[in-house]
């Protein structure tokens, strides 16, 4: 089984080299199986004209959308091809580089999916007001957008990335139905995910949220998918055949204080390929007991 975890690193993320940095003496300091940069979550959104605020101490380093990038439906024609000279990818880009040159372990980009994307630039209440009245003007955003994030992924694997971390944040009932996820994001999901499967040699998918449904592509290569354990939606994503890396809450994870503990909370959960976190761990989880996590892991 193999093991990694990771963090934000608000204010550096900002900024590619000192996020690389960050990211390497974490990967430094545990020596994990495979290191993933962790931008903010809305890198790409920024790169479109979103914008957010400065981290304002959120406990696992988030940052918040302030202002959305697109204000009508109308605007959702004027999405552009990115340039590459877009400050924050070529900062990120440089950050990739620099990890993929520093350490000797598979490095993964974070890159959230074309719907996540389009809702971060525009907005769920403007996105739903399009699906409604103009859903046109949803497949013209989500064209550029596909095309902009394949030509990310290829430009990631092209300075040595091995490994593409691909965020859903939408496939949840309480967010967008799977009516609406099926008819806009399935499609985009598939048009990235295979396009990154011919570069890159491996794909972890993470579905974000707790009651969350399957909506994916079915025979898409070298895919994991990553999720919280949760029975009832677990089961959906079981049915996919793809397998499933089930990470742990941080809440869980900060219960165990010694080996015997850790082995305790492991049989509760079912056996991962990939052993970790379930989304990002807050910025102020210790290091002794990542490190304790890490030795009972690789001593399986």
């Amino acid at each position: 089984m193999t093991v990694s975890f990771w963090k934000h690193h608000p204010i550096s993320d900002q900024h590619g080299q000192q996020l690389a940095q960050e990211a390497i003496d974490f990967q430094n300091k545990f020596q994990f199986d495979f290191l993933k940069l962790t931008p903010a979550g809305d890198w790409l959104a920024v790169c479109y004209g979103a914008k957010d605020e400065v981290w304002e101490n959120d406990a696992v380093g988030r940052r918040k959308i302030t202002e959305f990038a697109l204000e009508e439906v109308k605007d959702f024609y004027q999405l552009q091809a990115f340039t590459f000279q877009e400050q924050l990818l070529a900062e990120i880009i440089q950050a990739l580089e620099i990890c993929c040159r520093e350490v000797t372990v598979p490095v993964y980009a974070t890159i959230f999916c074309p719907l996540s994307q389009l809702i971060q630039i525009a907005g769920l209440e403007l996105f739903l007001k399009a699906a409604q009245t103009e859903p046109e003007a949803i497949l013209a955003a989500l064209d550029v957008i596909n095309q902009n994030t394949i030509r990310v992924i290829e430009r990631a694997a092209e300075i040595g990335v091995k490994g593409l971390y691909y965020v859903s944040q939408n496939m949840q009932t309480d967010l967008l139905s799977h009516v609406l996820y099926q008819q806009y994001g399935q499609l985009s999901d598939e048009l990235c995910l295979r396009s990154a499967a011919k570069v890159l040699d491996s794909i972890i998918f993470h579905i974000h949220g707790n009651d969350c449904y399957a909506c994916i592509a079915s025979d898409i290569p070298k895919l994991y998918l990553h999720c919280t354990f949760n029975p009832k939606s677990s089961l959906l994503f079981e049915k996919t055949g793809y397998p499933i890396i089930y990470g742990l809450p941080a809440s869980i994870l900060e219960q165990a204080t010694n080996e015997q503990e850790c082995h305790e909370i492991l049989e509760k959960f079912p056996t991962n390929t990939i052993f970790t976190c379930e989304c990002v761990l807050p910025l102020a989880f210790p290091d002794e007991q990542i490190e304790l996590w890490n030795k009972v892991i690789r001593s399986l």
